[in-house]
């Protein structure tokens, strides 16, 4: 074997055995994409499956802007988690978080304060069990956990063991939903359900939002969107796509920081920013404080 050969062939294969081999012992259907995993890919990640990357894949050609849209809302996340440590936020509860990536949040928070505390949440089994290896190897578990639940149980979450061990709920706490929503259609009531969490977090948390759009995208884009939406039926979830206005009402009860209800790239950027119309459009972002 050359020393330069490509050795993904070889990888690629062992670690799929070890992903399914998760979901199989976890009684997961594996001969389905999941969010979790493809999102994963997107982002370039090692969680996902054979089945995971050819979703992808047939994604890239319906929505050809889908890696640098996933690249800018993981910039956004990113640049929300900073900003919130600078108003003295040090815990951080990041609701749909997925898989390990590089830049997770806790990464952020502990840069900026070595002291922050963050619990990730997820539904999915091999999120939760890959991030818990990952933060074990890292020797952060006394400040940072991962649990499996679900956004549309607000009381297992808040009053979760593992959560209530690191989190304060008599201080404030930055709330992230971040690409998470659109999988979360009306029939669940999101209002209803954010502000459950927001009566049961203190002054001056922060909710942090991005979700899938396409009303200020052009017609061509629209079209894309909606075959997009449409290819996730095939897949454990559903997605679904929500308008500026929408959005913007789930923040009912939080006062919207500058700059309001945003594209990605123009949520306090840090650095120059790729505006390209591709993935411009495509979502919107915002974050709010509870008074």
């Amino acid at each position: 074997m050359s020393a330069g050969r490509d050795m993904s062939e070889y990888v690629e294969p062992f670690q799929d055995m070890a992903v399914v081999a998760w979901l199989e012992a976890a009684g997961i259907d594996a001969t389905l994409p999941s969010p979790d995993r493809v999102y994963d890919a997107y982002l370039g990640g090692s969680h996902n499956t054979a089945i995971d990357r050819a979703f992808v894949d047939k994604v890239e050609q319906i929505l050809p802007p889908i890696k640098p849209l996933a690249r800018n809302n993981r910039s956004f996340l990113r640049r929300a988690v900073k900003e919130a440590g600078v108003t003295g936020i040090t815990q951080f509860l990041d609701i749909g978080s997925g898989a390990p990536t590089v830049g997770n949040v806790h990464e952020i928070a502990l840069r900026a304060n070595p002291d922050a505390h963050v619990v990730y949440v997820d539904s999915n089994t091999i999120a939760v069990q890959s991030s818990l290896i990952k933060l074990q190897e890292q020797n952060v578990t006394d400040r940072v956990t991962m649990i499996q639940e679900d956004l549309r149980n607000p009381d297992g979450i808040l009053d979760h063991p593992r959560t209530r061990a690191l989190i304060d709920f008599d201080k404030p706490v930055c709330l992230q939903m971040v690409a998470l929503l659109h999988f979360i259609g009306d029939d669940d009531n999101p209002a209803d359900l954010i502000a459950h969490y927001r009566s049961r977090l203190a002054p001056g948390s922060l909710l942090v939002m991005s979700h899938l759009a396409s009303d200020d995208a052009t017609q061509e884009q629209k079209d894309q969107v909606a075959t997009f939406v449409d290819a996730y039926r095939n897949t454990t979830t559903r997605l679904c796509t929500r308008t500026k206005a929408e959005l913007e009402r789930l923040f009912d009860g939080w006062e919207l920081q500058d700059p309001g209800i945003v594209h990605l790239q123009d949520w306090r950027p840090d650095n120059p920013v790729d505006r390209e119309p591709s993935a411009y459009h495509l979502a919107w972002c915002g974050v709010g404080r509870k008074p």
